[in-house]
């Protein structure tokens, strides 16, 4: 199967409040990444091309581009895909792991002179006999203030809405400074066959906009994603594209902590859901792994010198603040949130009177790994938020 190159979905088709596309273009044409938040190890964004010159990957707003430079010129290839890792030098070419909004992963081998993208193995449609396939809409948010930045996310309608302006979920990316792609997910395309809108937020701070960008979440965890994602739901609100009064907020690990503080600091959202997320950053600076070791010093800044900002964004002191239901998932044997932090915040919620639930998984590490545990999530998410949608 060969995929040919063209112009994407992913366009934005909305930007700033000021201008069109051609300018959102423009401004945010410097604004680029070309590797993908380091989580793993291995994934290579850039090769050698065996006959000379570099293969190297791009992300602009949240969208890879796979770019070939050879002899001085630059083209871009393999079109139709969104997402580009593992690259390693081939005969006539090179071959990589690509990704796309409307199938599985699928290992690529591009043609250096084509530019052609053949499918070696997976990138399999998903079956539409049994669902209707939903792609993303990329939109952008333009700042409102001299202190803000255009924010960038993907919105997956739902597959058959019964109104006009659904229920949405919001979902704020772990990390915090990784990134949504617009890729094939099973989750997504969950909530979209059951009548929500589902929007991924690359908030400030996340991969794929820049290095400027990035930074511009030091010191400012809690407070400026939180912002963000209060934008994105207004905005969608106001373009008619969800139900304003049925806004709902999730995440994963570093995604629940936005979540948390997103209810701790506003009553925007219905109800919050948090998977294995950071409720104490204290906690988790006291017992977090090498590899992130002084992460939540430049996320929140040194402790010692700032204790009144790690104060105010700690989720777990300011329970009193949630005024929404809030639902709860961890892994009993997550070594990066430890697991006693979620029982605690769960626990003050409780004493507060509030309703709030807690899905215990004893066989699970950070991030569920088992089939049944994933659809038990999924179902308790949906019977959670649909009862209140």
């Amino acid at each position: 199967m060969v995929i040919s190159d063209h112009e994407g979905w992913w366009q934005p088709w909305q930007v700033t409040r000021k201008g069109g596309r051609d300018q959102w273009l423009k401004s945010t044409a410097p604004m680029l990444d070309h590797a993908n938040a380091p989580w793993q190890l291995g994934e290579r964004h850039s090769c050698p091309l065996r006959e000379g010159g570099w293969a190297r990957v791009q992300y602009r707003q949240g969208i890879g581009e796979l770019w070939l430079e050879r002899e001085g010129r630059s083209q871009r290839v393999a079109g139709g895909w969104t997402d580009f890792r593992d690259l390693s030098p081939s005969a006539d070419g090179l071959v990589c792991i690509g990704r796309a909004a409307d199938r599985h992963d699928a290992v690529l081998k591009v043609c250096a002179d084509s530019g052609s993208a053949t499918i070696l193995a997976g990138g399999q449609m998903p079956d539409c006999s049994t669902m209707a396939p939903v792609s993303p809409v990329a939109f952008v948010v333009g700042a409102e203030a001299a202190d803000m930045s255009p924010v960038q996310g993907f919105l997956y309608p739902p597959a058959s809405a019964s109104s006009p302006a659904p229920p949405v979920i919001l979902i704020a990316h772990g990390g915090p400074t990784s990134a949504a792609y617009a890729v094939y997910n099973p989750q997504v395309q969950f909530w979209c066959q059951r009548g929500f809108a589902v929007a991924e937020v690359n908030y400030t701070g996340s991969t794929g906009a820049g290095r400027d960008f990035r930074l511009r979440l030091a010191g400012r965890w809690g407070e400026a994603d939180v912002q963000d994602m209060v934008r994105c739901a207004d905005y969608l609100a106001a373009q008619g594209l969800v139900c304003a009064n049925n806004v709902f907020i999730q995440g994963r690990s570093s995604g629940g902590y936005t979540a948390l503080m997103a209810a701790v600091q506003t009553d925007r959202f219905k109800a919050i859901g948090s998977l294995f997320g950071v409720t104490d950053p204290w906690r988790l600076r006291a017992k977090t792994h090498r590899f992130e070791s002084g992460y939540l010093d430049w996320l929140l800044g040194d402790p010692q010198s700032h204790q009144a900002r790690w104060q105010a964004r700690t989720p777990a002191l300011h329970a009193d603040r949630i005024s929404c239901p809030a639902i709860f998932f961890q892994g009993g044997k997550d070594a990066v949130v430890v697991p006693g932090q979620t029982r605690r915040m769960v626990a003050a919620l409780q004493a507060r009177g509030q309703p709030v639930e807690l899905h215990w998984y004893e066989d699970e590490g950070h991030g569920f790994q088992r089939a049944d545990n994933q659809a038990h999530m999924l179902e308790s998410l949906h019977r959670f938020y649909g009862g209140l949608a």
